[in-house]
């Protein structure tokens, strides 16, 4: 697939988003672009796996929205799919497969940080927190990885963010609510996709006195 150039901004992209269709019925099997020399190589983000210490793709089965990240690459790809489910009609087997969007994108970021800041509660509940751990975060198929230098966290314990306390420190306030705000830093022309975020966290029952 190589993006004509009279309806592309940009001879390069960093971003790709799958939309099979029907949904959930297919199966991704690699991502490519064409190099300079004229060889294809895996986007580095697909994920892939060690089979006698050579990396091979790794099959996203009944794939449903996708959204691949990777460094800027000249906008010609080929994308590999597999459809294992057919119906029988006349005798014959018909399979359906296609795309209900194939996004290919190149974007800027604005700025080199971002942040947001995410509530966490108990209130409602006869519970406090006792002890708060560094949140855990996972990354959608397809994105770059993180590191302390892209994704950072802070733990505060009021709405207004006035003072920063440690994670991992006991707790002796009556805390029902903590908030953690979360940092982005790019890196390269890149910037951290976050699927989710996790807190660990301790509780006892509040004492009501």
């Amino acid at each position: 697939m190589k993006i004509p150039q009279n309806i592309s901004n940009n001879v390069y992209t960093n971003t790709i988003t799958l939309h099979p269709s029907p949904e959930y019925s297919m199966s991704v099997l690699d991502i490519q672009y064409k190099y300079q020399n004229g060889e294809w190589r895996r986007i580095e983000t697909y994920p892939v796996k060690k089979v006698n210490n050579t990396d091979v793709p790794e099959e996203i089965a009944e794939a449903g929205k996708l959204v691949f990240s990777f460094p800027r690459r000249q906008t010609e790809l080929q994308i590999k799919v597999k459809q294992p489910y057919w119906f029988k009609h006349d005798n014959k087997r018909i399979f359906m497969y296609g795309f209900q969007d194939v996004i290919v994108e190149y974007r800027e970021h604005s700025q080199d940080t971002a942040e947001f800041t995410t509530k966490f509660s108990l209130e409602g509940t006869d519970r406090r927190f006792t002890n708060v751990s560094a949140p855990k975060v996972t990354v959608p198929v397809g994105c770059p990885p993180f590191n302390d230098y892209t994704v950072k966290h802070e733990l505060y314990f009021d709405e207004g963010l006035t003072e920063q306390f440690d994670f991992s420190t006991d707790i002796f306030q009556p805390i029902q609510a903590v908030y953690v705000k979360t940092l982005l830093k790019t890196a390269g022309d890149q910037v951290p996709i976050l699927r989710e975020i996790e807190l660990p966290y301790r509780h006892e029952e509040l004492e009501i006195i």
